[in-house]
């Protein structure tokens, strides 16, 4: 019984000793395991950071370091409709993958944020002023396409038809006409219809008129007051009412005794001649001044008595060089050529009277 009472002793000894050494070693070597650790992970933060690979279509655009700020950027870009954005869209949206990243790899939400917008379609809202249904300008926004078509419509008689109008234009190619461009192109299709429509209406004034003559031939009646104008106005010489009269300037007739236009409410009742602005006027023949200031639609307007009931009006001047009741023939520069009053540009509107009518000016000038 002593002796296994001291084996006992004994074996207890044995394995609190074994015990003890156990523990010290894994101790030991659990330290060397956590230093190992230690300087693992030191390492591997020196040399990486953790980032995110971001591919498109299975191609790598870039690394980034947070992913939700990422996404955020690109939801917002995608819900972003200002301007003339009508909506975007893309087939496949990024993917992301958790890495390691070597610390010398640069990481640029910017340059995956281009990556992205190359990768997504933006189809645009436009504008396009037609022409009879066909597009002459494009522009960004309804208001601007608007303002165009009023701007080009300004002035213009309202029987012209320019048959201008709107349409939406969707496209993915963002592509509009300057200002400049957009108004030139727009402007040369508004002279022509202009153009033709004055051309129209003149000739149809000029048949008009040639059926009225013939009808009035036919019928050998006028009236006493156009009688008298007409049998004292021109003598057998082709003078005025016995006066010799020369041209007041030089320049192109720009339009006729007679005619119609979308600028004027009556016929014509004189001549233009269409020359520089600034070019001195002389009188037609000797006369009196009666009147030299600024009439309405004449614009400023200088207007010679001549005697015997006749009258020459000169009108849209730029300045006026003489007043009511100066005596003046033809070496004298009454006043200067401009466009003031209802005018289009610069010319001297010319109209000869007799006892109040009008005349035709070219029957005794140009």
């Amino acid at each position: 019984m002593a002796n296994f009472l001291k084996l006992k002793r004994r074996v207890k000894f044995i394995l609190l000793n074994w015990v003890k050494y156990c523990t010290k070693e894994v101790a030991k070597t659990l330290k060397l395991v956590t230093i190992g650790m230690t300087i693992v992970l030191t390492v591997v933060c020196i040399k990486y950071k953790p980032g995110y690979k971001v591919t498109i279509s299975g191609e790598t655009v870039g690394f980034i370091e947070n992913r939700k700020v990422i996404e955020a950027k690109i939801e917002k870009y995608i819900n972003n409709t200002d301007g003339s954005v009508a909506f975007r869209e893309i087939d496949e949206l990024p993917k992301y993958e958790f890495k390691l990243v070597d610390r010398k790899t640069q990481i640029d939400e910017k340059e995956v944020m281009l990556a992205v917008k190359d990768a997504i379609t933006t189809t645009y809202k436009l504008y396009a002023v037609t022409v009879d249904g066909e597009q002459k300008a494009v522009v960004e926004s309804q208001e601007k396409a608007e303002n165009l078509i009023n701007e080009i419509k300004s002035g213009v008689n309202s029987e012209i038809d320019l048959k201008l109008g709107i349409i939406e234009n969707y496209t993915t190619e963002y592509s509009i006409d300057s200002e400049e461009v957009a108004k030139g192109a727009l402007n040369e299709i508004k002279v022509a219809k202009v153009t033709e429509y004055e051309t129209k209406k003149a000739e149809e004034a000029k048949a008009a008129a040639e059926a009225a003559a013939a009808a009035a031939k036919a019928k050998k009646s006028k009236s006493r007051s156009y009688a008298a104008a007409t049998t004292t106005a021109v003598d057998p010489s082709g003078n005025l009412n016995g006066m010799a009269v020369s041209i007041p300037v030089s320049g192109s007739i720009s339009s006729r005794f007679g005619s119609r236009s979308s600028i004027r409410s009556t016929v014509h009742t004189g001549l233009d001649i269409a020359t520089s602005s600034g070019t001195g006027i002389r009188p037609i023949a000797s006369g009196t001044v009666v009147y030299a200031a600024y009439r309405g639609s004449y614009g400023k307007l200088i207007i010679i008595d001549h005697g015997n009931g006749v009258q020459s009006y000169y009108a849209h001047c730029s300045a006026l060089y003489v007043t009511p009741g100066q005596a003046v023939d033809t070496s004298t520069t009454i006043g200067a050529v401009g466009s003031t009053g209802n005018s289009t540009g610069p010319h001297l509107h010319l109209e000869i009277r007799l006892n109040g009518q009008p005349l035709n000016p070219q029957n005794y000038l140009y």
